[in-house]
């Protein structure tokens, strides 16, 4: 499984859709998992396999919780499922307003993110 190339839930990639005609997008600035029986799976293996990947910007909507779990600084760990985690974790409840790195200028609330 080390080849696993994981889908999240949601992805945002630069650019125009246009430019995705002929590829699949590699490189998210921004990528979401929305999470409740999956959390443990998209904190850990999904987590390494992001950070090995060199993802900034990782965030888990725990349904659980309901929060959002930010996850960002990927480090290696030879602990870790994949080699790699995520240094930096901040946890936001429903009245935060969290920015992506990609956008620092803008927010996005995280009870707009909850159903």
């Amino acid at each position: 499984m080390n080849d696993s190339e994981p889908e999240p839930d949601v992805a945002v990639v630069p650019g125009e859709p246009d430019d995705y005609n002929r590829a699949h997008p590699s490189r998210p600035v921004l990528t979401l998992e929305v999470a409740e029986s999956s959390l443990a799976n998209d904190r850990g293996r999904k987590g390494s396999l992001y950070a090995r990947a060199g993802l900034a910007d990782y965030w888990v909507l725990n349904l659980i919780e309901r929060a959002l779990e930010v996850y960002r600084n990927p480090v290696a760990d030879a602990t870790a499922p994949f080699g790699w985690r995520y240094a930096r974790l901040e946890v936001f409840d429903a009245s935060a307003r969290v920015s992506p790195l990609a956008k620092p200028d803008s927010s996005v609330r995280v009870a707009d993110l909850l159903p």
